[in-house]
């Protein structure tokens, strides 16, 4: 099995797991329809559907059904076309290409940001979920620890360097972390709030930006959220706007040159717009469905059925 998302009429993404078989019999010559694992399928692609009864859903095991799509006859039969459209897709290259050039780098920008917003949101949600079974201070430490695992990159770093790095950048916060926190964002520029997260100097600005990004910001955003501080909300969410972008990542390095040079002012929200992407489409297979393979004759992003 292998995880897919596809992008439903109705605007909704979709997400799960698909099962490929070169005969639609091969499902239960196999003896998927009685492997409780493949009940939740929500594909099962084919190249033949070689039932007696083709074109029809695929029953799975606890009552479900899951579409079959056979490729065979929209290719010819041909698997040369297959093998074509599996590695370049159908216009000779990755679907995502050609429609960034056309719209241009500042619509291929905007689009990437949103997308780092929705991944910004989700930190957010997390954030909140953290402090309503941790109280916000327990919160606090554990995004602070996640986010310096996670920044530590090739640098070997034990738990313990760890604790003590988020001792040291408590210590530079002072006694209430986070209304410092909230002191710094009402700058309204990132650098000072950047610069209280570098613990005295133990780590450089672009490692305290990542821990600003993954730990401060979506803490600020949930707190204000929760008791209704407007003032904060606007601040958490210019700092959002504003944040400089991250060295580029390793993971989204090919999707980065698919896509060209990014409009000035991309900052972060295009990174995370990246690894957004890369996340719910690229690792699942939505090459050619998701918001950057469609292009609208107008230049506006349009919906892939």
């Amino acid at each position: 099995m292998r995880e897919a998302a596809f992008l439903l009429p109705e605007g909704v993404v979709r997400s799960g797991p698909v099962e490929v078989h070169l005969k639609a019999s091969d499902f239960v010559r196999h003896g998927h329809d009685r492997d409780p694992a493949y009940g939740s399928l929500v594909l099962h692609l084919v190249w033949i559907d070689d039932r007696v009864e083709p074109g029809g859903p695929q029953p799975l095991p606890g009552g479900g059904f899951a579409p079959t799509n056979a490729v065979a006859p929209a290719l010819g039969g041909d698997p040369a076309r297959l093998r074509k459209l599996l590695r370049l897709g159908p216009r000779g290259t990755e679907p995502c290409a050609a429609p960034a050039a056309q719209r241009g780098a500042e619509k291929t920008t905007a689009l990437l940001r949103a997308e780092g917003r929705r991944r910004m949101a989700e930190l957010v949600w997390r954030a909140d979920a953290l402090a309503a079974g941790q109280g916000w201070h327990g919160a606090w430490v554990r995004l602070l620890l996640r986010a310096l695992e996670s920044s530590a990159g090739r640098r070997h770093e034990t738990p313990h360097a760890r604790l003590e790095l988020a001792a040291a950048i408590g210590r530079a916060l002072g006694g209430e972390p986070l209304r410092r926190l909230a002191e710094l964002a009402a700058a309204g520029r990132p650098g000072p709030l950047i610069e209280a997260l570098r613990g005295g100097g133990l780590i450089g600005r672009g490692r305290a930006a990542e821990l600003g990004w993954n730990a401060a910001l979506p803490l600020l955003a949930a707190q204000a959220a929760a008791f209704g501080d407007l003032a904060l909300a606007r601040r958490s969410a210019a700092l959002i706007e504003a944040w400089p972008a991250p060295r580029p990542y390793g993971r989204t390095l090919a999707l980065r040159r698919l896509l060209g040079p990014p409009a000035r002012g991309a900052g972060a929200l295009h990174a995370q717009g990246l690894l957004h992407l890369q996340d719910l489409w690229c690792r699942r297979g939505g090459c050619g469905v998701c918001p950057l393979s469609a292009e609208g004759a107008d230049g506006e992003v349009v919906r892939a059925h």
